[in-house]
């Protein structure tokens, strides 16, 4: 392994080893997330021209080869790791042909291909192998998947850091709110403070009050804020391009007996949840406690998960759900979002990351502590 492979930001020599132990002599990187993953480097384009492909062959035991398109060139070039880059000009060479032609040159026409069967578009695979007839091809997106669940060191500081920012903006907004101010407003100021906080971009922003948050990702409206409504934020921002993702509620005005019977019931559940994420354990099993606990106090539980890792996807591999039975590691991480809504009237949510170590669970998003709902 190279010094600049090693420097990367993800698990690449965990990523190699798995394409060594795979049954395909090469993987195809194509989507903007494991592009960004396999090469080190972010490609914008990827993700608001989605036909401006850039992909990965890495072949087994061999160097990467990274193709992109002509105008992307220079930039990967000076940012990414990969030094064999291939270019094709937009609209004269498609970069499927020139796919076709690199395995070809490595002795690949005729092996059996790892690709995002997930992301690539059934028109390109359907080119793909009209070229390459004798190529046998196979999905390879547990395998990314896979890799991605164990954080480097630099991923779990970006991560931690996006979170505590995140926290911080949510804070400051949340102590802000005034009476008769709009949903949108809160949403605008929240944007900029997620900003100097030092976020590259907002990923989403779902801050509502009042009856509106008893939906999950509302677009903040022009509802008025009134005394005695909920404020609920489900928040991220891009943080070199990894995602925070925080859950936070606060009331404007006096807490009500049902508020605090409420969430003191909700906390219970997510410390207990939280901590069930220790080595050995799955989020199958996380799940199946937090159904148990939500019948023992007697809260609805409709959801299809209850957590989830995160990195440059929002929702990563393992999900804290009824059908993930990954055994957690030390070093992935994971959140746990614990919530209740009623549609028309009222929500509470609560969205944490943690650290999954050799013993203990580690709550790393520290920077608002929401043990009781915030009275603004």
């Amino acid at each position: 392994m190279n010094k600049a492979m090693r420097d990367a930001m993800g698990n690449l020599s965990l990523l190699e080893k798995l394409i060594g132990e795979s049954p395909f002599d090469a993987f195809i990187a194509g989507s903007p997330e494991n592009v960004r993953y396999t090469a080190d480097v972010h490609i914008s384009t990827q993700h608001t021209i989605r036909d401006r492909l850039a992909l990965v062959v890495w072949p087994k035991g061999r160097a990467p080869v990274f193709i992109v398109c002509l105008v992307e060139e220079a930039y990967v070039r000076k940012h990414g790791w990969i030094q064999d880059v291939r270019s094709y000009k937009e609209f004269v060479v498609s970069p499927v042909d020139l796919l076709a032609d690199v395995l070809t040159e490595l002795g690949l026409a005729n092996s059996n291909i790892g690709i995002e069967l997930d992301y690539l578009p059934a028109g390109y695979q359907r080119h793909l192998e009209a070229r390459l007839p004798g190529m046998r091809s196979g999905a390879c997106d547990t395998i990314f998947a896979r890799a991605r669940m164990f954080k480097t060191p630099r991923e779990m500081e970006t991560l931690f850091r996006g979170y505590r920012q995140t926290e911080k903006a949510l804070l400051a907004t949340y102590l802000t709110v005034a009476e008769g101010e709009t949903e949108r407003s809160m949403m605008q100021r929240l944007n900029g403070a997620i900003i100097a906080q030092g976020a590259d971009a907002i990923a989403f922003n779902h801050i509502n009050a009042g009856p509106n948050t008893g939906f999950p990702h509302m677009t903040p409206s022009l509802y008025e804020v009134k005394v005695g409504d909920l404020v609920k934020a489900d928040v991220g921002g891009f943080y070199d391009e990894y995602f925070s993702n925080v859950g936070r509620t606060a009331k404007l005005g006096k807490l009500t007996p049902e508020d605090i019977d409420m969430w003191k019931r909700l906390r219970e559940i997510h410390h207990a949840v939280i901590d069930m994420l220790r080595p050995g354990r799955t989020g199958q099993e996380a799940f199946a406690l937090a159904t148990t606990l939500h019948e023992k106090h007697r809260i609805p539980f409709p959801y299809a998960h209850n957590g989830h890792s995160i990195g440059l996807s929002v929702h990563e591999k393992p999900i804290l759900g009824p059908h993930d039975t990954t055994p957690y590691e030390a070093g992935m991480v994971s959140t746990c979002e614990t919530r209740y809504r009623e549609v028309g009237r009222f929500g509470y949510h609560m969205e944490d990351i943690v650290e999954i170590t050799d013993g203990a669970p580690i709550v790393r998003s520290i920077a608002f502590d929401n043990e009781e709902i915030l009275v603004i």
